[in-house]
Protein backbone atom coordinates (compact mmCIF):
# COMPACT_ATOMS: atom_id res chain seq x y z
CA UNK A 1 0.00 0.00 0.00
CA UNK A 2 1.36 3.43 -0.93
CA UNK A 3 2.07 5.77 1.98
CA UNK A 4 0.08 8.97 1.99
CA UNK A 5 1.92 12.31 2.23
CA UNK A 6 0.54 14.89 4.67
CA UNK A 7 -1.68 17.37 2.87
CA UNK A 8 -1.38 21.14 3.17
CA UNK A 9 -4.57 21.98 5.04
CA UNK A 10 -4.76 25.65 4.04
CA UNK A 11 -2.87 28.40 2.29
CA UNK A 12 -2.23 31.86 3.72
CA UNK A 13 -1.32 34.88 1.58
CA UNK A 14 0.72 37.86 2.76
CA UNK A 15 3.04 40.47 1.28
CA UNK A 16 5.93 39.69 3.62
CA UNK A 17 6.52 36.59 5.74
CA UNK A 18 8.98 37.08 8.59
CA UNK A 19 10.43 33.95 10.17
CA UNK A 20 11.45 34.60 13.78
CA UNK A 21 9.75 36.89 16.31
CA UNK A 22 12.93 38.17 17.92
CA UNK A 23 13.75 41.89 18.18
CA UNK A 24 14.67 42.27 14.50
CA UNK A 25 11.64 40.39 13.22
CA UNK A 26 9.23 42.12 15.59
CA UNK A 27 10.54 45.59 14.74
CA UNK A 28 10.39 44.91 11.01
CA UNK A 29 6.80 43.70 11.32
CA UNK A 30 5.87 46.91 13.17
CA UNK A 31 7.54 49.16 10.60
CA UNK A 32 5.91 47.41 7.64
CA UNK A 33 2.46 47.31 9.19
CA UNK A 34 2.75 51.02 9.95
CA UNK A 35 3.08 51.56 6.19
CA UNK A 36 0.16 49.30 5.31
CA UNK A 37 2.24 46.31 4.16
CA UNK A 38 0.65 43.04 5.24
CA UNK A 39 3.00 40.80 7.19
CA UNK A 40 2.87 37.40 8.80
CA UNK A 41 5.33 36.87 11.65
CA UNK A 42 5.94 33.25 12.57
CA UNK A 43 7.61 31.98 15.74
CA UNK A 44 8.51 28.43 16.70
CA UNK A 45 8.05 29.12 20.43
CA UNK A 46 4.55 29.20 21.99
CA UNK A 47 4.86 32.81 23.21
CA UNK A 48 7.07 35.90 23.28
CA UNK A 49 8.60 35.11 26.68
CA UNK A 50 11.69 33.43 25.27
CA UNK A 51 14.96 32.79 27.04
CA UNK A 52 17.53 35.20 25.66
CA UNK A 53 20.74 36.60 27.12
CA UNK A 54 21.78 39.35 24.70
CA UNK A 55 19.54 42.03 26.17
CA UNK A 56 21.76 45.10 26.28
CA UNK A 57 20.78 48.11 24.21
CA UNK A 58 23.58 50.42 23.11
CA UNK A 59 23.26 53.92 21.67
CA UNK A 60 22.57 52.61 18.15
CA UNK A 61 19.70 50.38 19.22
CA UNK A 62 18.21 52.99 21.51
CA UNK A 63 18.34 55.54 18.68
CA UNK A 64 16.43 53.22 16.34
CA UNK A 65 13.70 52.63 18.92
CA UNK A 66 13.44 56.35 19.66
CA UNK A 67 13.33 57.13 15.95
CA UNK A 68 10.17 55.05 15.62
CA UNK A 69 8.53 56.15 18.87
CA UNK A 70 8.93 52.78 20.57
CA UNK A 71 11.46 53.35 23.34
CA UNK A 72 9.01 55.11 25.66
CA UNK A 73 6.64 52.15 25.41
CA UNK A 74 9.48 49.76 26.24
CA UNK A 75 10.39 51.95 29.23
CA UNK A 76 6.83 51.49 30.50
CA UNK A 77 7.41 47.72 30.48
CA UNK A 78 10.63 48.19 32.46
CA UNK A 79 14.30 48.85 31.60
CA UNK A 80 17.50 49.40 33.60
CA UNK A 81 20.09 52.00 32.48
CA UNK A 82 23.62 50.96 33.49
CA UNK A 83 25.63 53.75 35.09
CA UNK A 84 29.23 52.72 34.39
CA UNK A 85 31.70 49.98 33.48
CA UNK A 86 33.86 48.81 36.37
CA UNK A 87 37.03 46.71 36.31
CA UNK A 88 37.52 44.77 39.56
CA UNK A 89 40.45 43.00 41.18
CA UNK A 90 40.43 41.07 44.47
CA UNK A 91 37.14 42.56 45.55
CA UNK A 92 37.96 46.19 44.76
CA UNK A 93 37.28 48.51 41.82
CA UNK A 94 40.45 48.95 39.80
CA UNK A 95 39.18 51.24 37.05
CA UNK A 96 35.87 52.86 36.05
CA UNK A 97 34.53 54.02 32.69
CA UNK A 98 31.70 56.55 32.92
CA UNK A 99 29.28 57.87 30.29
CA UNK A 100 30.72 60.67 28.17
CA UNK A 101 28.68 63.68 29.24
CA UNK A 102 30.22 65.80 26.48
CA UNK A 103 28.58 63.46 23.96
CA UNK A 104 25.27 63.59 25.78
CA UNK A 105 25.62 60.06 27.17
CA UNK A 106 23.64 59.26 30.31
CA UNK A 107 24.52 55.58 30.65
CA UNK A 108 26.83 52.91 29.21
CA UNK A 109 23.95 50.72 28.03
CA UNK A 110 20.39 49.75 28.94
CA UNK A 111 19.28 46.33 30.06
CA UNK A 112 15.96 45.53 28.39
CA UNK A 113 14.37 42.15 29.14
CA UNK A 114 13.59 40.68 25.74
CA UNK A 115 9.98 39.92 26.62
CA UNK A 116 9.51 43.59 27.60
CA UNK A 117 10.94 44.74 24.28
CA UNK A 118 8.92 42.24 22.23
CA UNK A 119 5.69 42.83 24.12
CA UNK A 120 5.93 46.60 23.73
CA UNK A 121 6.62 46.38 19.99
CA UNK A 122 3.90 43.78 19.43
CA UNK A 123 1.35 45.80 21.41
CA UNK A 124 2.05 48.86 19.28
CA UNK A 125 1.85 46.82 16.08
CA UNK A 126 -1.52 45.36 17.02
CA UNK A 127 -2.81 48.80 17.98
CA UNK A 128 -2.06 50.36 14.61
CA UNK A 129 -2.79 47.70 12.03
CA UNK A 130 -5.39 45.00 11.39
CA UNK A 131 -2.90 43.53 8.89
CA UNK A 132 -0.60 42.34 11.68
CA UNK A 133 -0.51 38.59 12.24
CA UNK A 134 1.63 36.42 14.52
CA UNK A 135 1.58 32.63 14.52
CA UNK A 136 3.22 30.83 17.42
CA UNK A 137 4.18 27.14 17.61
CA UNK A 138 4.99 27.43 13.90
CA UNK A 139 8.11 25.83 12.45
CA UNK A 140 9.42 26.49 8.96
CA UNK A 141 9.96 23.22 7.07
CA UNK A 142 11.04 24.53 3.69
CA UNK A 143 10.63 27.10 0.95
CA UNK A 144 7.52 27.08 -1.20
CA UNK A 145 8.33 27.38 -4.90
CA UNK A 146 6.18 28.06 -7.96
CA UNK A 147 6.25 26.04 -11.16
CA UNK A 148 9.25 27.99 -12.45
CA UNK A 149 11.24 27.25 -9.29
CA UNK A 150 11.05 30.76 -7.82
CA UNK A 151 10.38 31.14 -4.10
CA UNK A 152 6.72 31.86 -3.52
CA UNK A 153 6.62 31.59 0.27
CA UNK A 154 7.35 28.94 2.89
CA UNK A 155 5.99 25.66 4.17
CA UNK A 156 5.47 25.32 7.91
CA UNK A 157 4.09 23.08 10.59
CA UNK A 158 1.77 24.94 12.97
CA UNK A 159 0.94 22.92 16.09
CA UNK A 160 2.19 19.94 14.08
CA UNK A 161 -0.16 20.57 11.15
CA UNK A 162 1.28 21.38 7.68
CA UNK A 163 0.46 24.77 6.18
CA UNK A 164 1.65 26.77 3.23
CA UNK A 165 2.27 30.53 3.41
CA UNK A 166 2.45 32.38 0.12
CA UNK A 167 4.49 35.58 0.31
CA UNK A 168 6.11 38.03 -2.07
CA UNK A 169 9.17 38.30 0.21
CA UNK A 170 10.53 35.92 2.85
CA UNK A 171 12.62 37.33 5.71
CA UNK A 172 14.97 35.15 7.74
CA UNK A 173 15.05 36.70 11.22
CA UNK A 174 15.42 33.30 12.86
CA UNK A 175 18.81 33.53 14.51
CA UNK A 176 22.18 31.84 14.39
CA UNK A 177 20.72 28.47 13.29
CA UNK A 178 18.45 30.04 10.68
CA UNK A 179 16.19 27.66 8.77
CA UNK A 180 15.58 30.32 6.12
CA UNK A 181 19.32 30.66 5.53
CA UNK A 182 19.71 26.90 5.25
CA UNK A 183 16.86 26.39 2.78
CA UNK A 184 17.90 29.42 0.69
CA UNK A 185 21.47 28.14 0.40
CA UNK A 186 22.97 31.29 1.95
CA UNK A 187 25.96 29.64 3.59
CA UNK A 188 27.76 31.58 6.35
CA UNK A 189 31.46 31.61 7.11
CA UNK A 190 31.77 30.55 10.75
CA UNK A 191 34.58 31.73 13.01
CA UNK A 192 35.39 30.23 16.41
CA UNK A 193 36.79 32.62 19.00
CA UNK A 194 38.82 30.31 21.21
CA UNK A 195 36.47 30.40 24.18
CA UNK A 196 33.07 29.24 25.35
CA UNK A 197 30.85 30.97 27.86
CA UNK A 198 29.16 29.92 31.09
CA UNK A 199 26.01 31.86 31.93
CA UNK A 200 24.25 32.13 35.26
CA UNK A 201 21.64 34.49 36.71
CA UNK A 202 21.32 35.23 40.41
CA UNK A 203 19.56 37.83 42.57
CA UNK A 204 21.58 40.98 43.14
CA UNK A 205 22.73 41.65 46.72
CA UNK A 206 21.40 44.69 48.61
CA UNK A 207 22.90 47.97 47.39
CA UNK A 208 24.07 46.52 44.07
CA UNK A 209 24.44 49.49 41.73
CA UNK A 210 23.43 49.09 38.06
CA UNK A 211 26.70 48.67 36.17
CA UNK A 212 28.78 46.35 34.02
CA UNK A 213 31.49 44.73 36.14
CA UNK A 214 34.59 43.05 34.70
CA UNK A 215 37.26 40.86 36.26
CA UNK A 216 40.13 38.75 34.94
CA UNK A 217 39.88 35.14 36.09
CA UNK A 218 42.79 32.87 35.19
CA UNK A 219 43.41 35.11 32.18
CA UNK A 220 39.78 34.80 31.05
CA UNK A 221 37.11 37.49 31.11
CA UNK A 222 34.45 37.41 33.81
CA UNK A 223 31.62 39.87 33.18
CA UNK A 224 28.67 40.74 35.39
CA UNK A 225 25.69 42.68 34.04
CA UNK A 226 23.06 44.27 36.24
CA UNK A 227 19.59 43.33 35.05
CA UNK A 228 16.15 44.84 35.44
CA UNK A 229 14.23 43.26 38.29
CA UNK A 230 17.15 42.99 40.69
CA UNK A 231 19.30 40.33 39.04
CA UNK A 232 22.92 39.83 38.05
CA UNK A 233 23.81 38.02 34.84
CA UNK A 234 27.18 36.29 34.95
CA UNK A 235 29.14 35.63 31.77
CA UNK A 236 32.30 33.61 32.44
CA UNK A 237 34.69 32.85 29.59
CA UNK A 238 36.28 29.40 29.64
CA UNK A 239 38.64 27.73 27.12
CA UNK A 240 36.89 26.48 23.98
CA UNK A 241 35.70 22.87 24.37
CA UNK A 242 37.08 22.91 27.91
CA UNK A 243 33.81 22.46 29.80
CA UNK A 244 33.96 18.67 30.03
CA UNK A 245 37.44 18.80 31.56
CA UNK A 246 36.37 21.65 33.83
CA UNK A 247 33.49 19.58 35.21
CA UNK A 248 35.92 16.90 36.30
CA UNK A 249 37.36 19.37 38.80
CA UNK A 250 35.81 20.08 42.22
CA UNK A 251 33.03 22.64 41.93
CA UNK A 252 33.58 24.60 45.14
CA UNK A 253 37.05 25.98 44.28
CA UNK A 254 35.81 27.00 40.83
CA UNK A 255 32.80 28.97 42.03
CA UNK A 256 34.91 30.28 44.90
CA UNK A 257 36.87 32.31 42.33
CA UNK A 258 33.68 34.20 41.52
CA UNK A 259 33.17 35.05 45.19
CA UNK A 260 36.81 36.10 45.60
CA UNK A 261 36.40 38.51 42.68
CA UNK A 262 33.10 39.89 43.99
CA UNK A 263 32.80 39.15 47.75
CA UNK A 264 29.44 40.89 48.05
CA UNK A 265 27.94 38.10 45.93
CA UNK A 266 28.85 35.39 48.45
CA UNK A 267 25.36 34.83 49.87
CA UNK A 268 23.59 34.93 46.50
CA UNK A 269 26.13 32.60 44.92
CA UNK A 270 25.86 30.14 47.82
CA UNK A 271 22.07 30.10 47.50
CA UNK A 272 21.77 29.90 43.71
CA UNK A 273 24.94 28.39 42.20
CA UNK A 274 25.34 25.05 43.92
CA UNK A 275 26.64 22.80 41.15
CA UNK A 276 27.55 22.74 37.46
CA UNK A 277 23.88 22.45 36.44
CA UNK A 278 23.33 26.04 37.60
CA UNK A 279 25.45 27.26 34.68
CA UNK A 280 24.33 27.28 31.03
CA UNK A 281 27.04 26.58 28.44
CA UNK A 282 27.13 28.70 25.28
CA UNK A 283 29.37 27.62 22.42
CA UNK A 284 30.79 30.91 21.15
CA UNK A 285 31.16 31.63 17.46
CA UNK A 286 30.53 34.41 15.00
CA UNK A 287 29.53 34.16 11.37
CA UNK A 288 29.06 36.26 8.28
CA UNK A 289 27.10 35.22 5.21
CA UNK A 290 28.76 36.34 2.00
CA UNK A 291 25.25 36.85 0.59
CA UNK A 292 22.34 38.06 2.70
CA UNK A 293 19.77 37.84 -0.11
CA UNK A 294 18.82 35.41 -2.84
CA UNK A 295 16.01 36.50 -5.16
CA UNK A 296 13.10 37.36 -2.83
CA UNK A 297 14.64 35.86 0.33
CA UNK A 298 16.72 38.04 2.68
CA UNK A 299 18.37 37.57 6.07
CA UNK A 300 18.68 39.96 9.01
CA UNK A 301 20.31 39.85 12.44
CA UNK A 302 22.06 36.70 13.59
CA UNK A 303 20.79 34.83 10.54
CA UNK A 304 23.01 37.05 8.37
CA UNK A 305 25.80 37.79 10.85
CA UNK A 306 26.01 36.01 14.18
CA UNK A 307 27.95 37.98 16.78
CA UNK A 308 29.51 36.95 20.06
CA UNK A 309 28.33 38.56 23.33
CA UNK A 310 31.40 40.84 23.35
CA UNK A 311 30.46 44.49 23.07
CA UNK A 312 26.71 43.74 23.05
CA UNK A 313 26.39 44.42 19.31
CA UNK A 314 24.03 41.63 18.27
CA UNK A 315 20.63 42.90 19.41
CA UNK A 316 21.38 46.40 18.18
CA UNK A 317 22.65 45.23 14.79
CA UNK A 318 19.40 43.30 14.26
CA UNK A 319 17.37 46.44 14.99
CA UNK A 320 19.48 48.43 12.52
CA UNK A 321 19.00 45.74 9.86
CA UNK A 322 15.23 45.87 10.35
CA UNK A 323 15.19 49.66 10.09
CA UNK A 324 17.09 49.68 6.79
CA UNK A 325 15.21 46.72 5.32
CA UNK A 326 11.83 48.30 6.06
CA UNK A 327 12.72 51.20 3.76
CA UNK A 328 13.85 48.83 1.01
CA UNK A 329 10.65 46.79 1.26
CA UNK A 330 8.60 49.95 0.94
CA UNK A 331 10.43 50.63 -2.32
CA UNK A 332 9.66 47.09 -3.49
CA UNK A 333 5.97 47.48 -2.63
CA UNK A 334 5.72 50.31 -5.15
CA UNK A 335 6.19 47.86 -8.05
CA UNK A 336 4.39 44.93 -6.44
CA UNK A 337 7.65 43.34 -5.19
CA UNK A 338 8.97 42.57 -8.67
CA UNK A 339 12.33 44.32 -8.14
CA UNK A 340 13.90 41.66 -5.92
CA UNK A 341 17.38 43.05 -6.61
CA UNK A 342 16.48 45.83 -4.14
CA UNK A 343 17.01 43.29 -1.34
CA UNK A 344 20.69 43.13 -2.24
CA UNK A 345 21.02 46.72 -1.05
CA UNK A 346 20.60 45.70 2.58
CA UNK A 347 24.04 44.12 2.64
CA UNK A 348 25.48 46.97 0.57
CA UNK A 349 24.23 49.46 3.18
CA UNK A 350 24.85 47.48 6.36
CA UNK A 351 27.66 45.06 5.53
CA UNK A 352 30.61 47.38 6.16
CA UNK A 353 29.47 48.39 9.65
CA UNK A 354 28.67 44.80 10.59
CA UNK A 355 32.11 43.62 9.48
CA UNK A 356 33.72 46.42 11.47
CA UNK A 357 31.78 45.29 14.55
CA UNK A 358 32.81 41.68 14.04
CA UNK A 359 36.44 42.79 13.75
CA UNK A 360 36.00 44.98 16.82
CA UNK A 361 34.79 41.98 18.81
CA UNK A 362 37.91 40.01 17.93
CA UNK A 363 40.10 42.95 18.91
CA UNK A 364 38.30 43.43 22.23
CA UNK A 365 38.60 39.74 23.06
CA UNK A 366 42.25 39.42 22.15
CA UNK A 367 43.25 42.59 24.02
CA UNK A 368 41.18 42.10 27.18
CA UNK A 369 43.98 40.83 29.38
CA UNK A 370 46.42 43.46 28.16
CA UNK A 371 43.86 46.22 28.62
CA UNK A 372 42.99 44.90 32.06
CA UNK A 373 46.63 44.84 33.13
CA UNK A 374 47.03 48.45 31.95
CA UNK A 375 44.57 49.48 34.66
CA UNK A 376 46.70 48.00 37.45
Amino acid sequence: MNSMKPQISDITHTDVCIVGAGPGGALLSYLLNRKGISTLLIERQPHLHKSFRGELLNADGEAILNKHGLYSHIQEQGVLPLEEIQYWEEGNILHTINPDADKGEHHVGVHVPQDHLLQAITDQTEALSPLHQVRFNTIMTGLLRDKSGLVAGINVRQHGIPHSIRASVVIGADGRYSAVRKHAGLVPEIRKHGYDLLWARIPAPPGWEPAVRMASMDGQQLALFSQYGGYVQIGWNIPERGYAQLREQPFAPFVGKLVSAFPCLADSVAAHIKDWSDFVLLSVESSYSSRWANDNVVLIGDAAHTMTPTGAFGLNAALEDADVLSELLMQMAEDDYRSTDVLQQLQAIRGSKVQQQLARQLQMESSFQQRYESFR
